[in-house]
């Protein structure tokens, strides 16, 4: 079909032509648009029936919507710490857990608050909790309950998790959830039926390794080693699941992965008999391996990420725990890719001095003076640091804190313009600055943001990363691939894609796609300049983008006046990234540059019809008129109401 189009319009007059190709782009981009499944944004939990029960599904509260928490209607991702204080009976707590538990209250909770944290994930004993264990103990559960009622009160969610290893109370334990497990969960389950904004992590970090085999006693249950020489046999993650339901409870369950929680990799599904078709249930990772690249992270659990919600319920990155020399570096790496991800994340503890906090006066850890080996330095300042940014950025899609790609001179004009409106808006890890180095974000009250650089042609681009020669604290580098890289890479942008991957991964880096409208011009020479657009949309170069990279800035700044027109060409675009690579980042891109004449009510208008698309939109261009549209574009969308 497409061929017969193309001879009609060779032999046919040029309105003919016109009306021919027009029809063409409708078509395909109506086609395109039937089949696209918008981002979740504004839209509330439906009100149905709890299969499980035949009473009704909250509407309020976090739920799960496709592949990502959501909370009264807005886009959720968890702020959180951990509090360790809880692990056991007082009777049973043991080392720094005693001090833990003593320094546990409303003030350490407010300060959490203060830190910009959304969530508290607690551990409590299985053992504990559990009347037909020995060390169970009669008033554990009212201070499990006292605890959580003080994080609700300091308006905190929570994340409830079963702990049986050995600062629960005992050192041997099954590697999977047991009997122990289930009767614990009959009373949790009845105690939290009511507060969605309370969510069930069913065991802390399951002990088999990922196989097969071991992914369908998770599943399943069975009798299994405890690793003392005895056997245990677990139940399996359904039953438990089965049960929280048939008790009423209709809150989000997280499912812990294998291998010490540290993979994902192979899971098997769960039923949530409550809702088959919207299973309300999410999956938890734990200290994603700082050694590894984007790629690995992927397959451990970012692909997954694609489809369902996925937290680190547990995280930290000091010089004692999981540590690697690069920490410092690789550290905030991490999180930005989780940021770009919409990874909650939980930051392992609170209240133990050495981890994520220096002390009991809760100063952050930092990497000064950071060694492996020592309690020399810790990842809390990173990581408070983008809790407070993302707190603070309280625009974007779903109420989240958009990304954005910009240059450190348009950063510098719109700061000039209006210091604290810009640091608002940008001061989170999902805005790349091009251009800038880590120390000049941090200076200018950007701390949170991250530094990268863009690239025209892969092969500088490879020499710069394999030298070393990028600005300090560079975290991503963009491809530009257009009329400014070789011809070569040009004609053969799939294979220059996946090489800038390949290249910015294996260097540690995260890779961010960004083909240009002009890349139509070297593919197709004879090919009309306004029908470019139709074009990249055609030769689906989003898609071919997606592939490989950790996200896509799409081209089409030049149509965003018309913006029926822009949000039809970012739809198409956004669906063939997504076929391509489910779950990619998208960028959209606006241009505020001196060649465009782009008002702020264009760019706004713009960036409200493609809100549900798009996780953010890059600012194209350098101009005082641009610099000046721009802001009046983040006034809206952060001051707004």
């Amino acid at each position: 079909m497409r061929k017969m189009n193309v001879v009609a319009m060779e032999n046919s007059t040029p309105a003919a032509g016109r009306r021919a190709r027009v029809g063409a782009l409708t078509a395909l981009l109506g086609v395109l648009a039937l089949l696209v499944v918008g981002a979740p944004g504004a839209a509330a939990k439906k009100l149905r029936p709890n299969a499980a029960t035949g009473a009704p599904l909250s509407t309020s509260g976090i739920y799960v919507q496709g592949a990502h928490l959501m909370q009264n209607g807005g886009l959720f991702i968890p702020r959180g710490v951990q509090i360790t204080g809880l692990v056991a009976p007082d009777a049973d707590l043991a080392g720094k857990y005693i001090a833990a538990h003593q320094n546990f209250g409303a003030p350490e909770l407010a300060q959490a608050v203060a830190d910009h944290a959304n969530l508290v994930r607690f551990q409590v004993s299985e053992f504990g909790l559990n009347p037909s264990d020995p060390l169970y103990a009669p008033h554990y559960l009212a201070e499990v309950e006292s605890g959580i009622a003080l994080a609700r009160a300091a308006g905190l969610d929570v994340i409830i998790s079963l702990q049986a290893e050995t600062p629960a109370g005992n050192e041997v334990r099954c590697p999977l959830d047991d009997a122990g497990a289930a009767t614990d969960w009959q009373e949790l389950a009845q105690a939290y039926a009511g507060d969605d904004d309370v969510m069930f992590e069913l065991y802390n970090e399951p002990g088999l390794p990922n196989s097969a085999a071991d992914w369908a006693l998770w599943a399943n249950g069975g009798v299994i080693s405890n690793g003392a020489g005895g056997e245990c046999t677990a139940v399996g993650v359904q039953q438990l699941v089965d049960e929280i339901r048939g008790l009423g409870a209709d809150n989000v369950i997280i499912l812990p992965g294998l291998a010490g929680e540290q993979t994902l990799a192979g899971v098997p599904a769960i039923t949530d008999p409550a809702d088959p078709a919207d299973p309300q249930l999410a999956y938890g990772i734990h200290y994603p391996n700082l050694n590894q690249t984007s790629d690995d992270w992927d397959a451990e659990f970012g692909n997954l990420a694609e489809r369902v919600p996925v937290i680190v319920t547990e995280w930290q990155a000091n010089g004692t725990t999981n540590c690697v020399p690069d920490s410092p570096r690789s550290a905030p790496l991490l999180l930005t890719y989780l940021a770009l991800k919409q990874i909650g994340v939980v930051g392992f503890a609170f209240d133990l001095p050495g981890t994520i906090v220096a002390d009991y006066q809760y100063d952050p850890t930092t990497y000064a003076n950071f060694t492996c080996g020592s309690f020399t330095g810790g990842a809390g300042q990173v990581l408070f640091g983008d809790f407070a940014g993302e707190a603070d950025a309280v625009g974007g899609t779903g109420g989240s804190p958009a990304s954005w790609l910009l240059s450190a001179p348009t950063l510098t004009q719109l700061q000039a313009l209006d210091p604290g409106l810009t640091d608002q808006a940008f001061d989170n890890p999902r805005t790349f600055v091009l251009g800038a180095s880590n120390s000049t974000l941090a200076a200018g009250g950007l701390g949170a943001a991250t530094p990268a650089e863009a690239f025209t042609s892969l092969s500088t681009m490879s020499r710069a990363l394999a030298a070393g020669s990028v600005f300090p604290g560079t975290e991503a580098v963009v491809l530009d691939l257009g009329p400014g890289s070789p011809v070569s890479q040009q004609r053969h942008a799939s294979e220059t894609f996946r090489q800038a991957a390949v290249t910015a991964h294996h260097d540690g880096y995260l890779f961010i796609a960004a083909p240009q409208i002009g890349l139509v011009h070297t593919l197709e020479p004879k090919a009309r300049a306004s029908w470019r657009n139709f074009d990249f949309i055609r030769r689906d170069l989003a898609g071919i983008a997606a592939r490989y990279a950790d996200a896509v800035v799409l081209p089409f700044g030049g149509t965003q006046k018309r913006t029926v027109g822009y949000l039809d060409l970012t739809r198409a675009a956004v669906q063939q990234a997504n076929l391509a690579r489910r779950g990619v980042q998208i960028i959209g891109g606006l241009s505020v540059g001196s060649h465009s004449t782009a008002s702020a009510a264009s760019l706004v208008a713009a960036a409200q019809a493609t809100g549900g698309y798009v996780t953010g939109y890059s600012l194209s261009g350098q101009s005082s008129a641009g610099a000046t549209s721009s802001l009046g574009l983040l006034q809206d969308l952060y001051t707004a109401g």
